[in-house]
């Protein structure tokens, strides 16, 4: 826990010192289909291939009778050159790409504007991978409030979350996305910048709230691994674990081009 706060606070200082450098997956990835585009990828780069044939495969992409693993390897292969060529084979086939194959493409369109980037500017570009992705220079992350009495939210309740957390959001630059009810958990998506503090800004959501009969509890789960199910976040609630879980920013995976 302690160790993936000075990650993130590694991350949002690096952030501060040079923003153009840092890229981020802005799909919803699964953490689990990332881990293993990253495991084949170190895999893939022991066997040395040249630009030429790699390219020379390209048609295959657009071939329905190709295999999904032959396409999934072909992306990453592409993805390992520093080559407009490269770059510009996986974005056209990543703007159409479909179903199963499409996370994959997503995958190697990213790392290749990275590596590409990386060697034109010549400076050292930085990935961030979660799972609910961002957007620009925004992170996406998952949000549960949760009644302090375990009551049902009433319509005013309901009323002054949405507008109070909205406001919190917008005043550390980000953008709130949804708001659902269900009982007495209020599940919040929001885009917040990488140099914001997330928890200091639904901190003070809790407390503008609380001003008017203090409803709702001071533990809150935040993620940016996936957006929990109801049933999930009863789980944490009942094994007495969620205030260490708002503690943890889930996971960056921070990935460069060495």
């Amino acid at each position: 826990m302690q160790e993936q706060e000075e990650i993130f606070e590694h991350i949002q200082k690096l952030f501060d010192t040079n923003p153009e450098s840092f890229n981020i997956i802005e799909e919803e990835i699964d953490i689990g289909l990332q881990m293993n585009y990253l495991k084949r990828s170190k895999k893939l780069q022991k066997h040395t291939l040249k630009l030429e044939e790699v390219l020379a495969k390209v048609p295959l992409l657009q071939d329905t009778s190709v295999r999904f693993e032959e396409k999934r390897d072909l992306l990453i292969h592409l993805a390992n050159f520093d080559e407009v060529e490269a770059f510009r084979a996986i974005e056209s086939f990543w703007e159409t790409a479909e179903e199963e194959i499409k996370p994959w493409a997503s995958m190697a369109y990213r790392e290749s504007k990275m590596l590409l980037e990386s060697s034109l500017l010549n400076e050292k570009q930085i990935l961030i991978s979660t799972g609910l992705g961002g957007k620009g220079y925004k992170l996406r992350f998952f949000i549960a409030l949760v009644h302090a009495e375990k009551e049902n939210f009433n319509d005013t309740q309901k009323k002054l979350i949405t507008n109070e957390v909205e406001y919190a959001v917008q005043s550390s630059q980000g953008e709130m996305e949804s708001v659902d009810f269900e009982n007495d958990l209020a599940k919040i998506t929001a885009l917040i910048p990488i140099n914001a503090s997330v928890k200091k800004t639904i901190k003070n959501a809790i407390t503008e709230c609380n001003q008017y009969g203090n409803f709702l509890s001071e533990h809150f789960l935040i993620t940016n691994i996936k957006k929990l199910e109801s049933f999930e976040i009863y789980t944490i609630i009942n094994q007495r674990t969620i205030n260490q879980y708002s503690e943890e920013f889930d996971e960056f995976d921070e990935e460069d081009d060495e």
